[in-house]
């Protein structure tokens, strides 16, 4: 079963504390791991953003 889908507020919640932990000392695999997480979320964010403005039209 897939994982559910966040709520905007938690892929914001969610992206602003990977933001701070890439902004701080981790390296190697898990600085990978973060910046793909990262490029997850902004994806999530930009297509709820993208639903939202379709279902206003």
């Amino acid at each position: 079963m897939a994982p559910r889908p966040l709520t905007d507020a938690a892929v914001l919640k969610q992206l602003k504390t990977v933001g701070e932990k890439i902004a701080g000392t981790v390296s190697g695999k898990e600085r990978l791991a973060l910046l793909r997480r990262q490029a997850q979320l902004g994806d999530q964010r930009d297509a709820a953003a993208d639903k939202a403005r379709k279902a206003k039209q």
